[in-house]
């Protein structure tokens, strides 16, 4: 059975608080089960996952083959973390235990530039959302801000509004309401929007200080099923699609997560790198025999254009190749030859390095 919120939370749904969801990106709230070190180890994984996705406004960014290479363990970006209470504002939990995880922001920076992923520009982007909701009470509603702050614990629209509130904040998109005054009106029926009439919704938003719209109309099938679909465009081109299930929030999460994936990337910029050299850090290099087998081989690859020595420390060799493809494409091309194998570091000094262990042949 779907929660029901308290509506205190609602005081979000306005423009003016809903404008400011992006503070500090770098700490992250993630429930977990206890204070077990299992649980604060998944829990810092889940973080470091939560806050890269809303630092390039990608759903899919830890599977980005620009960002692999260069992952180490999430332990070496850690500025602070310790246990807490997240709010939940549930009648029947107020709150649940939680990992307050903060990462230190120039090594996160560091890693993104080096790995060239695409970041959320600042100031981020403010979208104006179009919200059909149909229930039996009410019927179909276009949800604009006034009626946004007055839903009460009781109605289906406060689990609705709720669910859209916490797939944008977990995304750190803050978002808006129509007026849907009577200029909204005449540009679009309350039956055109139910029907995600693209043409007419973006007509409609043309008068709003937005950065881009997107819709969703929702409604509870008499078998209890969530159904609904969401629309979009953007730069000319319109999406469109339908979902539905038990889970109302994630639903809910996955369409808001489809849409911004791709409204978002008009939106970001890629760092520019100072040079075309990498570090590579190779760590059981115990022996100068293993120094020169490993600097021969690297010296044979082709992508390779030159290498020199950048430090040395017990066993970790550091070099610095110079190359003119892209890291994950060398990336590739290092372990594909057989001497080296990925190695994550917790040591935050190999952040933004390609990390490797020696493979002794």
């Amino acid at each position: 059975m779907l929660k029901r919120w308290l509506p205190s939370i609602l005081l979000c749904f306005s423009l003016l608080a809903s404008a400011d969801q992006t503070t500090n990106l770098y700490r992250i709230l993630v429930p977990v089960d206890d204070q077990s070190a299992d649980s604060r180890n998944s829990g810092i994984d889940q973080a470091f996952s939560n806050m890269l996705i809303k630092l390039s406004g990608d759903s899919q960014i830890m599977q980005s083959a620009l960002l692999q290479p260069f992952l180490t363990d999430p332990k070496a970006f850690l500025d602070s973390v310790g246990f807490s209470q997240m709010d939940t504002a549930s009648l029947d939990s107020q709150s649940v235990m939680a990992l307050d995880v903060k990462f230190d922001r120039k090594f996160v920076d560091k890693l993104l530039k080096q790995a060239q992923v695409p970041i959320v520009s600042t100031p981020r982007p403010n979208f104006l959302v179009w919200l059909m909701v149909d229930d039996l009470e009410h019927g179909r509603r276009v949800i604009h801000e006034s009626l946004a702050q007055q839903a009460q614990p009781e109605e289906p629209l406060t689990e609705v509004l709720s669910a859209l509130d916490q797939a944008m904040q977990g995304r750190s998109v803050s978002y808006f309401f129509p007026s849907y005054d009577l200029e909204d009106q005449l540009s679009v029926s309350a039956n055109e929007a139910w029907a995600l009439r693209a043409d007419r919704l973006n007509s409609a938003s043309q008068r709003y200080a937005a950065d881009g719209w997107f819709a969703i109309r929702i409604f509870k099938a008499s078998d209890g099923q969530v159904r609904g679909a969401w629309a979009y465009q953007q730069m000319g081109k319109r999406k469109m699609d339908d979902f539905q299930g038990e889970s109302l929030f994630g639903l809910m999460a996955s369409s808001v997560d489809y849409v911004l994936d791709t409204m978002l990337k008009s939106h970001t910029y890629v760092p520019q790198l100072e040079t075309n050299r990498l570090l590579a850090q190779i760590d059981g290099i115990e022996s100068f025999a293993n120094y020169q087998s490993a600097e021969a081989q690297l010296e044979k690859l082709e992508m390779v254009e030159s290498l020199h020595l950048y430090s040395v420390n017990k066993d970790e060799l550091v070099v610095s190749i110079e190359t003119n493809v892209r890291a994950d494409l060398l990336h590739a091309e290092l372990l594909r030859s057989g001497f080296l194998e990925a190695n994550k570091s917790s040591d935050n000094r190999s952040i933004g390095r390609l990390t490797y262990r020696w493979v002794n042949q």
